[in-house]
């Protein structure tokens, strides 16, 4: 007996251990077969106390973040009317039904099409896709598969109960991103910036860049974060005569040919559809509560949805602040340090304008500064804004106002539980090479940690990219790869993510880098809800 039990007892490890390598062959054929779009991916946490990298695992790790936005490639050689339309391009709903249920999800089969109308064979398009109703100021983005054989899954989580409906836009066909791609990392020159020098009584202006823009040049490298910034050695100047930056010019760098894949008609396009509105009906079962928002929470996809015009996070029991009372109890004698661009001094903005006891801090400055300061002298805290460091595209302003990230959170002391840190950066460097962007980020990524090991209890808060890119050289699929990166870059830190990107995306307000009011709330509610999170 004991010998029957003993073979039986093995037969079953056996069938077990065999059932487990096919399940594990099978998910990798799948993966395989399918894949998704970079902005799926899910990296596996690391620890943020790590010690210091070495040389060759940064290297390592740069190579493994620059292969995460891979994109496919276009055949060569492929005209206009052979790139992928808006026009004919069409989808369908697969399995549709008379009615869903909240928490249903539906997909959708995108079939790209040429300017002839005939079935494209390989992949690369860039589109977006989000499940919204106008009516009840509700919306949500889908997830999108490019199978790269001419066809595209478009999948959405059904999470509002009442009617919805499917919109799908072509941001830019395969081809035409196989040239912004090139160009980007190609060509820098294609936006410059002007310097402003002053030396015993004279002044003149140069251009400069994140590369060298000429053969005599004055370079410009941070002792701390070792990056670099160039501008043309102006005669007769000391390169210590650099005084002041600005905006320079923007160039067109596309041929006639090239110009046709761009052209307004073809960027960001509505696809057309016959797809009737969908009923949804709530939810038949309840769902488990979401627990309270604090930084280090995985973010799920989609990470929330709009309804009645609220943004309702997926993430965390995200709060309303309703009132600006709701806001001063949440931040009294708290310090908000926000480090970023236009986009994060919307928010800075908000608050003031929001809350009647948050003053400005007059600073005497004639143009646009580097820093903005507020106080609440009634409930005891403060809410900085600073510009991040060059690349930056804004008005004239002095090169002392210009401070590096890093730099900034390596001089933050340590043990302040009242200590709040907003950070992002992105949008100024979607034109120049990938590389450049991967130094930034991953030094600002490091600061972080070294902040985050003597100050534990110090709340740090990324933002994500807006969507909306629409100047020139801007795009929202070169912002996508940075922002594909950055959430990489940060994944596994004890860090809280607002996600501007889906946000955004999925409003029923048109799209703009700089969103209006109701969209700003949100955000501004979803930060307020990781630093008072009950």
């Amino acid at each position: 007996m004991e010998i029957i039990m003993t073979s039986r007892k093995n037969f079953h490890r056996t069938l077990c251990l065999w059932l487990l390598i096919i399940l594990i062959i099978t998910g990798i054929i799948f993966q395989l077969l399918t894949i998704r779009s970079p902005g799926q991916w899910h990296p596996p946490p690391v620890s943020y106390l790590s010690s210091k990298m070495s040389p060759n695992s940064d290297q390592e790790e740069i190579q493994r973040l620059i292969k995460l936005i891979d994109w496919p490639e276009v055949p060569s050689g492929v005209d206009f009317m052979s790139s992928t339309s808006p026009k004919t391009t069409f989808y369908v709903l697969l399995h549709p039904k008379e009615v869903y249920n909240v928490g249903d999800r539906i997909t959708v089969v995108i079939f790209a099409r040429d300017h002839y109308g005939r079935p494209k064979t390989y992949g690369g398009d860039y589109f977006q896709v989000k499940l919204h109703s106008p009516k009840l100021k509700a919306g949500v983005t889908g997830a999108v598969t490019d199978h790269r054989n001419g066809r595209y899954s478009a999948t959405f989580l059904l999470l509002w109960p009442g009617d919805a409906e499917v919109h799908i836009s072509l941001v830019h066909s395969s081809e035409a991103i196989s040239i912004i791609g090139r160009k980007r990392d190609s060509r820098p020159d294609k936006v410059d910036f002007n310097g402003y020098y002053s030396h015993n009584g004279s002044s003149a202006t140069v251009k400069c860049n994140v590369q060298p823009p000429g053969p005599d040049m004055c370079t410009y490298r941070d002792v701390q974060s070792r990056e670099e910034w160039f501008c043309n050695r102006p005669k007769g100047f000391p390169c210590s005569a650099y005084q002041e930056h600005s905006a320079g010019g923007s160039y067109p760098i596309l041929n006639a040919t090239e110009q046709q894949f761009l052209q307004k008609s073809v960027t960001d396009q509505t696809i057309s559809s016959t797809l009737r509105k969908i009923t949804i009906l709530p939810q038949t079962s309840s769902t488990g509560d979401k627990s309270v928002c604090r930084p280090g929470l995985p973010i799920p996809d989609p990470s929330g949805y709009y309804y009645q015009d609220v943004w309702q996070s997926r993430v965390c029991r995200n709060r309303r602040f309703t009132s600006p009372s709701n806001v001063t109890a949440c931040l009294k004698g708290k310090v908000v340090y926000m480090f970023g661009d236009s986009t994060l001094h919307q928010w800075w903005f908000y608050l003031v304008k929001f809350i009647p006891s948050l003053q400005k801090v007059d600073r005497n400055v004639s143009y646009d500064p580097g820093v903005l300061l507020a106080s609440d002298t009634d409930h005891g805290y403060l809410v900085q804004w600073r510009v991040h460091q060059r690349p930056l595209t804004m008005l004239r302003m002095r090169l002392q106002e210009l401070h590096y990230i890093a730099n900034e959170l390596d001089n933050i002391g340590g043990g302040d539980n009242d200590l709040v840190i907003v950070i992002n950066c992105m949008a100024h460097f979607a034109s120049f090479p990938v590389k450049f962007y991967l130094q930034r980020i991953r030094n600002i990524r490091n600061a972080v940690v070294r902040l985050l090991k003597r100050s534990p209890q110090t709340k740090v808060i990324i933002k994500s990219g807006n969507t909306g890119f629409l100047y020139e050289h801007g795009s929202d699929w070169l912002s996508f790869q940075l922002d594909t990166l950055m959430r990489a870059v940060f994944s596994g830190l004890p860090v809280a993510l607002i996600d501007a990107w889906q946000m955004t995306s999925c409003h029923y307000l048109p799209k703009d880098i700089h969103p209006q009011k109701i969209i700003i709330k949100n955000m501004v509610d979803s930060m307020l809800s990781y630093i008072c999170p009950e």
